[in-house]
């Protein structure tokens, strides 16, 4: 009788092992499918907004822009006056809607005040990108200070397919510098209010000030040179 318990009493720890033993393993395997699973949306979302920021720097080379973009009120043309050479131009890109009105855009100056010419070109939390309503994508342009003769790039000022001999024309170039920032704000807790204030930043500053958030965010950097030709007087 007492072999008999003995042995149910084995039989018992066996299965409770087998069990502890089953609970670890399903735990880890658990835990293994989150991290991938956490993994896989990551890199999901910075495909998403290499995309979104892809897409800016396209509209903004698009031949058709570019010469109108050039005039006075345009993007390239508002470095032009000597009142906006040390301003950041900044606005928001949506996607299929207009790609730019001096009306919507706003500067940054170089003391870091935001209302030069106004707010409406900084993004907010409903400014989406794309029909998706997940990005948000705000495109900085600059004019870059011009360089030294020791390390500035021979004809670097001039646009491409310019020819500086023998005519009667002369040519203005500008070499502009130009970022983009995409966020995806909808899978943090972030305010609506701290979003936008990061959008009142700097390009040097605003990546930072979306790390501090937490806000997932892809930011792309690229240099131009721009120009038209102005006919000579005699």
């Amino acid at each position: 009788m007492i072999k008999q318990h003995a042995q149910k009493g084995a039989t018992l720890i066996i299965i409770l092992m087998i069990l502890l033993m089953i609970t670890v393993v399903g735990t880890y395997a658990v835990k293994q499918g989150l991290i991938s699973l956490n993994i896989s949306t990551n890199s999901q979302a910075q495909q998403l907004l290499i995309q979104n920021s892809d897409a800016a720097l396209f509209a903004l080379e698009d031949p058709n822009q570019i010469k109108r973009q050039l005039y006075t009120d345009g993007m390239f043309g508002y470095f032009y006056s000597a009142d906006h050479a040390s301003d950041e131009l900044a606005f928001c890109y949506k996607g299929s809607a207009s790609f730019y009105s001096l009306a919507n855009a706003s500067a940054i100056g170089a003391d870091g005040s935001t209302g030069k010419i106004g707010t409406a070109g900084y993004c907010t939390t409903t400014a989406f990108s794309t029909a998706r309503s997940a990005v948000l994508s705000q495109v900085y342009i600059r004019k870059n200070q011009t360089t030294t003769s020791a390390t500035a790039v021979p004809f670097a000022s001039v646009s491409q397919g310019t020819s500086l001999g023998g005519g009667s024309d002369q040519f203005s170039s500008l070499n502009i510098s130009v970022t983009v920032i995409s966020v995806l704000p909808s899978i943090v807790n972030a305010s609506s209010t701290d979003i936008q204030n990061c959008f009142k930043q700097s390009s040097s500053n605003v990546a930072s000030c979306f790390k501090g958030l937490g806000v997932p965010y892809n930011i792309q950097r690229a240099d131009y040179t721009v120009g038209t030709s102005i006919t000579s007087v005699a």
